[in-house]
């Protein structure tokens, strides 16, 4: 392979690259992901200096996505990753504008670290409404002090509070409270997914920033526009997005973008994964998943051949198939920042201070070109002892990249230090050479993939062999080295360890991680403030007026509501020895603030007749007006809680109505066995445009109105619409508008943008644009819809509340099979060690139930896995319970399996009867959303 190297320049700034150039059946071995890789070949992309600019910029990301080189196992000329390439010397710093360094801080101990250790902002959640509830979280006390303490910093720091998770009618109260308390101490944004938080803060706390979470799986330049254009600042886009995606969304779109550089990944796409929530109860939607992707799983189905009629390498019939690797971007970082991007942002809000501290070090130092090459290694060793799964670049480079998954082992790793050499004896001990020094109380784990996860254990005891100390020789295989029992072994020591009594057994060869290190616990410590030492504090103006008779202090707090309150002390007053002393006196008495939310701004001091009031006095009168200051305070903010309460839950009743059926099909030939019976009591014909194509949706949508009536018939854009697909949905949509058709459904706020001009539209919003509350649900007909669909994991108390206000307008889904996984990442690959080429691979679809008994389905579309329950979402028995309930709107839908016309036709008839569906489940329908 010959090597090539690009040096880009970006004003005085120069970045040195290297990649191989490689043949067609060859897959790339870059170190930095760029899509200019032949130089021999027509380039993909334009460029200036280390920018991509031009229309040519999105021509790798709209190829299909089908793999046609063979990765993994089914290469033989691939290569490991190295993630390791040169960055910018200190003296050649970045020359676009400044990145912002966004770190995770699950609770007040992670916020402190990340700070010391160099974070621009961090991003904290609640005790409540945030995606990851069972991390500590924060006390609006703690987040008070935090703000407080990064708003003191030089230069100031920023804190972001993640209100980002769907938010039930019950809690809309406890959310407005939250909401009010985290504008008056003054945070920095907040970022949500819920478009009712999004209401309640554009309503009643408009000077809040609002960022959009990855929930909202904002993945391109339609959704960006939307959210610019509904007054974000900033979007998180989606983890799956290439390089060129997050340059055109960036470029074009006017808003801030945030990328994820490091930590955790999901296997489906943030906001549409409903898996944890419709098998077990605990909605990711919530921050309550269950983490089911980290699952083994049984397999049935799986292909065991490929079509060249070549066993797979790897048995399919058991693994991890959705356990992702971690994010890991450190040499992309150029790159995004040339493209544009503001923010990078580290996932982690469930992690260790010490994971928090050690990786934004990593990336702060990067960034500021303070870590050198040869560094690198051991910095991210260090990262690994805390928390380390394989890394990878996932999608950043192409969309077609499919080695992103951790299909052996779920869990913390740790970094490589050696290999089993031997165990041996009683009481036992595991023999190996440490290429990293070990000290006592350090963590070891050995990789164990027949277990599905690393065998873990302390070192309680280590010795050091005497090949280390007098160069005598290595002890045999099975021989006990007795040597040296020491509390630390420098790296390249034979060292033995004790083993616990009941270890699994350790095979010679198997990898040794140290997962736990107390040098590098040692070497990132940080301070704390003192508790109490910072609160947001407001800015009192404090006036004196002294005459012989009264003293009166006027405080006021300044603001669009300002707060005044006045004190007087009664006389007489004798004279003052001296003016400047006495105003010095009042001035310093003012000013001790220090246990209250408040602190001295302006000070006057009338004193025309020069008299004296003992500091005592004056004292006493400080307290007084502070506390009617403070109170003050709370009323306002009370009562401005109070009336954003009553706006939020006031609720007009509609009249109950018969209930009325919609049904949707992603096939319209699904409806081809439909009797003129069936369509009696439909309402309406639901068409997800995404599969067909336009001449079949043209011509059966003209014959499906022949017998329906055209008013009957909407079309409905997808959920997920990525470069690749843009151009093929912009025409269908272009082709059905010329033909006359109004009505539509949107799955994703960029279908919006897509549909250009909706206010002349019939618009209607599927349920993954998630209504679970009357804010949402107003918001959305403020925009014009029509009608919305509520979640599949919505329970019926919650349902009813809804339809009980909104009528006919909230659709209830009777009949689905719901989603639980949208990925980019291949499962059946993940099995099979790799992915051999779509031309090579007969996967469709396959079985598989996990270790907690979750039976599911996962297909191939396009290379895209989609996983769904193997029965499916139906409440066809809970008809009665609905129409108590106020149910006007219900809705069935045929879509993603794989049906056969009359067994749509004859399931919807069972349905529409009343009737179970054989192997149907309810999900949260009885228990509600947790």
């Amino acid at each position: 392979m010959k090597l090539c190297a690009l040096r880009a320049l970006c004003g005085s700034n120069r970045f040195l690259l290297t990649c191989s150039k490689v043949e067609p059946h060859m897959t790339t071995t870059s170190k930095i992901a760029l899509p200019l890789v032949n130089a021999a070949a027509e380039p993909l992309v334009d460029w200036h200096g280390f920018a991509p600019t031009g229309p040519s910029l999105l021509r790798a990301a709209e190829s299909p996505p089908e793999p046609l080189a063979p990765q993994g196992a089914y290469n033989h000329d691939s290569v490991a990753d190295d993630l390791h390439v040169p960055l910018p010397a200190a003296k050649d710093s970045v020359c676009t504008a400044p990145v912002e360094l966004l770190a995770p801080a699950g609770g007040p101990e992670s916020a402190y670290a990340a700070f010391h250790f160099g974070a621009d902002a961090i991003y904290l959640g609640l005790k409540k409404f945030s995606a990851r509830a069972e991390a500590e979280n924060f006390t609006l006390e703690e987040v008070d002090a935090v703000t407080a303490y990064a708003h003191s910093l030089t230069p100031r720091r920023r804190v972001f509070v993640t209100v980002n998770t769907l938010v039930r009618q019950d809690e809309l109260a406890e959310l407005v409270d939250a909401v009010a308390h985290l504008d008056a101490i003054g945070v920095d944004a907040v970022i949500l997914q819920d478009l009712g938080v999004y209401r309640l803060i554009r309503l009643h706390f408009p000077k809040l920033e609002l960022h959009a979470s990855t929930q909202l799986a904002v993945h391109n330049r339609a959704g960006a526009e939307a959210l610019r254009e509904l007054g974000f600042k900033r979007v998180v886009l989606a983890r799956e997005l290439t390089l060129e995606e997050v340059h055109d969304i960036t470029r074009t779109s006017g808003i801030e973008t945030e990328v994820f550089i490091h930590g955790a990944l999901c296997y489906s796409y943030s906001g549409l994964c409903l898996f944890s929530a419709q098998t077990l109860g605990r909605s990711g939607n919530r921050g309550k998943c269950a983490y089911s992707c980290r699952d083994a799983f049984e397999v049935t189905g799986a292909p065991l051949q490929l079509r060249d009629g070549s066993q797979v390498k790897r048995d399919p019939r058991e693994g991890f198939p959705f356990s992702m690797k971690d994010l890991a971007l450190p040499d992309q970082l150029p790159a995004l920042q040339a493209a544009g991007v503001s923010c990078f942002k580290i996932e982690g809000r469930k992690k260790s201070p010490l994971y928090v501290a050690t990786t934004t070090d990593y990336y702060r130092k990067l960034l500021d070109g303070r870590l050198r090459p040869e560094d690198r290694p051991n910095h991210e060793a260090e990262m690994q002892t805390v928390f380390s799964r394989p890394w990878t670049r996932l999608f950043v480079q192409s969309h077609k990249d499919k080695e992103v998954a951790d299909r052996d082992t779920v869990g913390h790793r740790g970094t490589p230090v050696g290999r089993v050499e031997a165990v041996l004896g009683q009481p036992p001990r595991l023999r190996f050479r440490t290429s990293r020094a070990l000290q006592r109380h350090d963590g070891l784990q050995v990789d164990l993939p027949t277990l599905g996860k690393p065998y873990g254990f302390a070192v309680d005891r280590l010795w050091v062999g005497p090949s280390r100390r007098d160069g005598q020789t290595r002890p045999k295989p099975n021989q006990r080295d007795h040597g040296l029992e020491v509390f630390e072994a420098q790296a390249g020591s034979v060292v033995e360890v004790s083993l616990p009594p009941d270890h699994p057994p350790l095979p010679v060869g198997a990898a040794v991680y140290c997962s736990s290190s107390q040098e590098v616990k040692q070497k990132y410590r940080f301070d704390q403030p003192k508790p109490g030492l910072f609160r947001t504090r407001h800015m009192l103006d404090v006036d004196l007026a002294l005459t012989p008779a009264e003293l009166i202090a006027t405080g006021r707090v300044p603001g669009e509501a300002p707060v005044e309150c006045r004190i007087a002390l009664p006389g007489p007053f004798a004279p003052a020895r001296e003016a400047a002393t006495m105003n010095e006196a009042a001035k310093a008495a003012f000013a001790k603030l220090g246990q209250t939310s408040l602190e001295l701004g302006q000070f006057s001091f009338q004193n025309d007749a020069c008299l004296f009031v003992p500091v005592s006095r004056l004292n006493q009168m400080r307290r007084d007006l502070s506390l009617a200051i403070e109170t003050a305070l709370r009323e306002q903010l009370f009562d401005r809680v109070r009336k954003a309460c009553n706006q939020v839950t006031s609720a007009a009743r509609p009249k109950s109505a018969a209930p009325a059926w919609s049904i949707m099909v992603d096939r319209i030939a699904y409806l081809d066995a439909f009797e003129e019976e069936d369509f009696r009591g439909i309402d309406e014909v639901v068409v997800d445009i995404a599969r067909d194509s336009v001449a079949a949706l043209l011509e059966k949508g003209e014959l499906l109105s022949e017998r329906i009536g055209r008013n009957r018939l909407r079309f409905a854009l997808p959920a997920l619409t990525r470069a690749w697909e843009d151009k093929s949905l912009r025409h269908k949509i272009q082709q059905l508008r010329a033909a006359g058709w109004r009505k539509w459904q949107a799955a994703n706020v960029g279908a919006w943008k897509y549909l250009d001009d909706p206010r002349e539209l019939d618009v209607a919003a599927d349920w993954s644009v998630y209504v679970v509350n009357r804010l949402a649900a107003c918001e959305l007909l403020d925009w014009g819809v029509t009608r919305f669909a509520l979640s599949p994991e919505d329970g019926l108390a919650n349902l009813s509340s809804l339809v009980a206000e909104f009528g006919a307008r909230a659709t209830v889904i009777v009949y689905q099979d719901t989603p639980l996984f949208v990925a980019e990442s291949c499962a059946y690959a993940n099995l099979i060690g790799g992915c051999p080429g779509k031309a090579n691979c007969k996967f469709e679809s396959m079985e598989m139930v996990s270790t907690h008994g979750e039976k599911v389905l996962a297909l191939d579309y396009h290379c895209r896995t989609i996983v769904l329950n193997q029965g499916p979402f139906c409440l066809s028995h809970r008809l009665g319970d609905l129409a108590k309930g106020g149910a006007a709107s219900l809705r069935a839908d045929f879509i993603y399996r794989q049906y056969a016309p009359d067994e749509v036709r004859d399931r919807w008839r069972t349905i529409r009867a009343g009737r179970s569906v054989s192997g149907g489940h309810a999900a949260n329908f009885d228990t509600g959303l947790l």
